[in-house]
């Protein structure tokens, strides 16, 4: 349910990334670029917001772990990003970087779309497993009751 909230958005913010860059690049007027960056700002927190609120959902008893993992994650993507994005600046320009980014969004969103597609199937098969990895904890300590 928190995932499927997002496909709207998921529309919207490639584009509005892809305007950002050719309005950047071609230098327009800069009411342009204020309302590219407003809308893939508001994108951007918004599939984030829902995406983390998942993370949480979906690790019940676990959610700390995941939710830094999900910030480590993010935090080294940022890095990298950071480092990659000046030298391809330099060398494509604004409208090349940030479509080129947008493709790498388009990809990220796929990622999610899948997760909205086969989540439920793959979160039965996790439940399945767990329960049988708890089975036989469970005789074990029985037995060991039962010795004692």
């Amino acid at each position: 349910m928190r995932l499927r909230s997002t496909k709207l958005v998921m529309l919207i913010l490639p584009p509005a990334i892809v305007a950002f860059a050719w309005i950047s690049d071609k230098k327009l007027h800069w009411a342009g670029v204020v309302v590219t960056l407003f809308i893939s700002g508001f994108g951007l927190l918004f599939i984030y917001a829902s995406t983390l609120a998942y993370i949480v959902d979906a690790n019940a008893g676990r959610s700390t772990a995941a939710v830094a993992s999900n910030s480590s994650f993010r935090g080294i993507a940022g890095l990298v990003a950071s480092e990659i994005a000046a030298p391809l600046q330099d060398t494509i320009g604004d409208g090349g970087l940030y479509t080129l980014w947008a493709g790498l969004l388009v990809v990220m969103e796929l990622m999610i779309l899948i997760v909205i597609w086969r989540g439920q199937r793959w979160r039965e098969e996790a439940e399945k497993r767990e329960e049988r990895m708890q089975a036989p904890r469970t005789i074990d300590t029985a037995k060991s009751n039962i010795k004692s």
